[in-house]
């Protein structure tokens, strides 16, 4: 996992970089407001006339900054993705949004196919077992039942040490053991 440190830096050069890419992209998103007219003027006059207006969508509206738009809210989801992804999996989750913002698809696929296959485990449960005599759950190690003080664990009558109840013959002892 990353420092905080290494964090707070990694958001600041996001930040930073995103902010330039806002500022190049301005005339493509404030075009359709009409706050900036002439934006589409070289666009169009450099494409053939039989396809005139082909920056225009639905309604008129100018398809350019809309779908710029779009692009730039998708990359930046897939760039958050991939952020919680890494960190979930115990990766440096600055660093690899880093690798997608600068890297575009790139970034991404070399992200696929390097990212980890550990998730964070979920906690794992605790097995109990229920005392046969007072019905109370109980820790699978423990040999007497806390609650009403039955003994859980066959022992050998001869060595006290523990034993399962279909065998014959004590293990450490060699005693015999009754059915």
């Amino acid at each position: 996992m990353a420092t905080s440190t290494g964090k707070t830096i990694g958001i600041i050069l996001l930040i930073a970089i995103a902010g330039l890419l806002v500022l190049r992209m301005t005339p493509f998103m404030l075009a359709p407001f009409g706050i900036i007219s002439n934006v589409f003027d070289r666009v169009e006059t450099s494409v053939s006339s039989g396809f005139h207006g082909w920056s225009r969508g639905f309604f008129g509206l100018p398809f350019i900054p809309l779908f710029s738009f779009l692009l730039l809210i998708l990359w930046i989801v897939v760039i958050a993705w991939v952020y919680r992804d890494a960190e979930k999996r115990g990766m440096n989750g600055v660093l690899w949004a880093l690798l997608v913002f600068i890297g575009n698809i790139i970034g991404l696929l070399i992200y696929l196919i390097v990212r980890s296959d550990n998730r964070s485990a979920p906690p794992k449960t605790v097995e109990t077992y229920i005392c046969s005599n007072c019905k109370k759950s109980i820790q699978p190690q423990f040999k007497f039942c806390p609650s009403c003080g039955e003994t859980l664990d066959d022992v050998c009558p001869k060595c006290k040490k523990p034993i399962k109840t279909d065998w014959k013959v004590c293990p450490d002892c060699g005693e015999k053991l009754s059915d």
